[in-house]
């Protein structure tokens, strides 16, 4: 095989490891991350529900607050009718149960387009990787039906 077509093949090798791959598996993580954040508001939106629909936010409610390495101890909370949400940058702000499933909602359509989009760059990742690796098997000259 001719020296130049070896050095194009070996470049187009590691640019799919160097690049692509790395490109790939950092878009799989934010992938990851979003949609553990979606679990997360999903969650709160389900407790925030539980609370409305018991009235446990009027009546407030006991439970076990984890203060580190698996130690809890035992809360009351006598007001359930507001909660502090994470608006960014490490600012809470106060809403009540009503605006924050509101906020909560916003927030997981953000989220769920944000993971549309980043569905969308991993298949075209993975499409480019998919091109390359053609056009290897083309300068190789072992092309087979794709």
């Amino acid at each position: 095989m001719d020296p130049q077509i070896k050095e194009k093949i070996l470049q187009f090798e590691t640019f799919i490891n160097d690049v692509l791959k790395e490109d790939l598996a950092k878009l799989a993580e934010k992938l990851n991350a979003k949609n553990a954040d979606v679990a997360e508001f999903l969650q709160l939106k389900s407790v925030i529900t539980t609370f409305q629909n018991t009235n446990v936010e009027k009546t407030g409610f006991k439970t076990k607050v984890d203060i580190g390495n698996n130690f809890f101890i035992q809360a009351h909370v006598p007001d359930a009718s507001k909660i502090l949400l994470d608006v960014g940058l490490g600012h809470y702000i106060e809403f009540t149960l009503d605006e924050a499933l509101v906020i909560i909602n916003i927030r997981i359509k953000l989220l769920e387009q944000q993971i549309v989009n980043l569905r969308k760059a991993i298949a075209r990742t993975n499409a480019h990787i998919k091109l390359i690796l053609i056009a290897i098997r083309d300068l190789q000259g072992m092309r087979e039906n794709v």
